[in-house]
């Protein structure tokens, strides 16, 4: 088959190659900082697949970091052939757009394979920011993990593993009661008199959950932004009050773009076999 890698970073470029080893033509294209890369047009000519990175689209462009060029989404689309299979990750306008073209586009960042292993390797790569961050091991701090789904029920696991003292903020109390049945404390939302004595305060809920009065009650922890943009602390209460907020987004890529290239292309080569 051949393949067309548009866009991306380090996941990308390892997806390249892990393609070429399968025994596939591999074109790329806004990889030019890493690879040798083809025009759009000769890198899409005859493609059986063209795979976009995660997210698909930043800021209207193509997310292409390792590209000086400036890839639309309307230029990527109307280059593909009718018959090529367009996979992105956080496909989000691109839906709309491949539908009015007539082309079939399967978003890799919905499929519940893929959502598990990128999960992993974001708690995998948590632990490794955290240590980074801290002045001692991850035994006996204390941390908080906020939200209690995918990533925080693996990052928690993985901190009682290396005996943290976990504590898990959540709105549902099933999952605060699951929480202390592996062996964790669990707060309530609005217990503000429950923020504080951590070493760690990791976020994964993807919306604005803690304004001013919540960074006060954390006291001196520091801060970890796991989930996507907004994220869940307020980033202007934290540089009113002089905090500073880790920010932890694309962890996959960052720390272990191997595995997170191997987990793109176990989907892609899941939805090509679904889509026959």
């Amino acid at each position: 088959m051949k393949f067309a890698v548009l866009g991306g970073d380090d996941r990308s470029v390892r997806l390249c190659r892990l393609l070429a080893a399968d025994g596939h033509t591999v074109a790329a294209c806004g990889l030019e900082k890493a690879l040798h890369c083809q025009t759009l047009d000769e890198a899409l000519r005859g493609a059986d697949c063209a795979v976009l990175p995660l997210p698909a689209v930043k800021n209207g462009l193509i997310n292409a970091p390792y590209s000086c060029a400036q890839l639309t989404p309307s230029e990527v689309l109307r280059a593909a052939e009718p018959e090529t299979v367009i996979c992105a990750g956080i496909a989000g306008a691109l839906e709309a757009d491949c539908a009015a073209l007539g082309l079939r586009l399967y978003d890799y960042y919905a499929r519940e394979d893929f959502t598990v292993a990128n999960a992993e390797l974001t708690a995998e790569g948590a632990l490794a920011l955290l240590l980074r961050e801290s002045p001692s091991a991850l035994g006996g701090a204390r941390v908080l993990v906020c939200g209690f789904g995918r990533i925080g029920k693996l990052l928690a696991l993985k901190l009682l593993a290396l005996h943290a003292r976990v504590s898990v903020y959540a709105r549902s109390g099933g999952d605060r009661a699951l929480a202390r049945c592996l062996g964790m404390e669990a707060v309530k939302p609005n217990d503000l008199g429950a923020l504080g004595g951590f070493d760690f305060v990791v976020n994964t809920i993807p919306a604005p959950v803690f304004g001013a009065a919540e960074l006060e009650a954390f006291g001196a922890a520091r801060l970890v932004e796991l989930a996507s943009a907004p994220g869940g602390f307020d980033a202007a209460a934290a540089e009113s009050a002089g905090r500073r907020i880790i920010q932890g987004g694309g962890l996959p890529a960052r720390i272990s773009p191997e595995a997170a290239g191997i987990a793109v292309r176990d989907a892609v080569y899941a939805i090509l076999e679904e889509s026959q």
